[in-house]
Formats: structure tokens, sequence, C-alpha cells
């Protein structure tokens, strides 16, 4: 009878120690400042509302490497910034039977894992949580003058470079400019806004330098080797979509443990996707 008591015990605790997927986002919903828009791509992309949470990842992708990983650690519910299934809104029925897609599929529902994207009211909320948590590594509050500008002490586009190598472990930076060229004025577009919104921050007179995620090498790229051919002194830092953002989920985990306290959260990185050889 002892053993009996013994079990049912460990049963409820172990039921105790869980949270439905969809009170975790209603709490997000209350916590975020902007009002949640009707049109999103911040839903539920495998499991539902229903779904008993167990523990929480959150990552700049959840792509299969993260999903293994998070299980492994017993956190069965990973909130990704940018989509799960290779475009921006998660249509799987593009890829057919695609032998790539259906294993993680297959490991999704085989593991219980549930996956949630968190990005348009992330960006949206105040302050926008991927630019915290990028301007606090960087460590450049302090700097800031306006949501995409700062203002850094003087330095040469190479030692720019440099730092920013260092603070983000980059393997793969992409730079164009001179880099003796002196700057200070910085605009920032993390991710992949598009290249208006680049070339805006670019083509004003108080900014000589951008740091962004990534565009089309037809665009931006361009823009800049044609303003450095007309004696512009105008450079491009380029540190990777993945680099540009994902300090911004590991903020979001610290931001999540303030009000989730039912079950542990945990930031797990992509990492930089690329290498390049020696």
């Amino acid at each position: 009878m002892l053993i009996i008591i013994t079990t049912m015990v460990s049963l409820t605790n172990a039921q105790d120690n869980s949270v439905a997927a969809g009170d975790i986002v209603e709490k997000i919903k209350s916590h975020i400042t902007a009002s949640w828009a009707e049109e999103t791509v911040d839903t539920f992309k495998s499991g539902e509302a229903n779904s008993r949470i167990s523990g929480i990842a959150t990552t700049f992708l959840a792509n299969l490497d993260v999903l293994q990983r998070a299980s492994a650690k017993g956190l069965n519910m990973v909130i990704t910034h940018e989509p799960t299934f290779y475009n921006h809104f998660d249509e799987k029925e593009r890829y057919g039977d695609d032998p790539v897609l259906e294993a993680k599929l297959r490991f999704i529902e085989e593991n219980n894992m549930v996956v949630w994207r968190f990005h348009d009211h992330w960006h949206m909320t105040d302050p926008d949580g991927i630019y915290k948590g990028v301007v606090d590594q960087l460590n450049w509050n302090d700097f800031r003058k306006e949501k995409n500008l700062f203002v850094i002490p003087e330095t040469s586009l190479r030692e720019l470079a440099e730092m920013l190598k260092g603070v983000f472990k980059i393997k793969t930076m992409r730079v164009i400019g001179d880099p003796e060229m002196r700057v200070k004025n910085v605009g920032v577009r993390l991710g992949a806004p598009g290249s208006m919104a680049q070339i805006a921050l670019l083509k004003r007179d108080d900014v000589s330098v951008l740091i962004g995620g990534e565009s089309p090498e037809w665009e931006t790229v361009e823009y800049v080797r044609d303003a450095m051919a007309a004696g512009m002194d105008k450079a491009l830092i380029f540190l990777g979509h993945a680099i540009s953002e994902e300090p911004g989920m590991a903020y979001c985990a610290e931001w999540l443990k303030e009000f989730i306290t039912e079950v542990p959260v945990e930031f797990i990185p992509a990492k930089e996707p690329f290498w390049a050889p020696d």
C-alpha cells in the first residue's frame, strides 16, 4: 500500500510541474506594451494551446538541432523568433514530401514539442526586445541617440569591425568600406528589414556606417559601393541575420523569467550557421 501511495504522490507532483502552452502565451500578451495584432506570424507552429509544458526554451531559430537540445533538457516548448519551416509564414505544403521537413516533423511529434513564434510583437513592444538584447550586449545604451542611431567614440572602421567580431564571436562577418575610415555615427538595422530601410539610414548625413544583419547583394551592398565610388564616406557591416538578432532572444529568456515561474526557462542559441576556411 505504501508503494502505491508514493507512486500516486509522484504522479501528482509530475502533473503539477507543468503549465498549458496557452497560459504562457496569454501571460506574454499581458506583458508586452503593444496591442495584439489580428494578422501576425506569432502563432503556434506545432502543438496547441492546451499542450502541457514542462519547460521553455527561447531561441532565434527553432532548427532541428535546437529542438533536439531543448528536448534533451526537458524543455518541450520552444519560443522562436524566426520561422520553423523555411519560409516566413511556415507554409509546409509548398515542400511536398520533403525528407528534411518530414524528419523535423517526426521529431516534433515523437517528442511532443510545442513551437510558438514570437517575432512581430517582440519587435513591437517597448523597448524592442531584439534591439534591447543587442544594445545591452554591446554596452551601447549611453551612445544611443535614436532607436537606430548611435554616436560612439570615434574609431576606425577596422577597429569597429574587430570589436563587433569579438563581442558576437563571429566567424563570417562581411564588411564594405575603407578600413581606415573614421567613424562615430553608426546606424543599426538588425535582421533583414529590407534594403530600403537600410538605405534610408545610410543616406543620412549623420550616418557613416550601417551595422545590419543581411540583404540581397545587389541592393544595399551595391548602394554602399556606389557611394564609395562617388567619393562619399560610407561603410557597411553585415553581422549575419542570426548573429544580429540572437542576443534579443537571450534577453527574451530573462524577460520571461520575470513572470513565468511555473516551469524553467532557458535560452538555447541557434548559433551562427556559416563558417569560413582559414
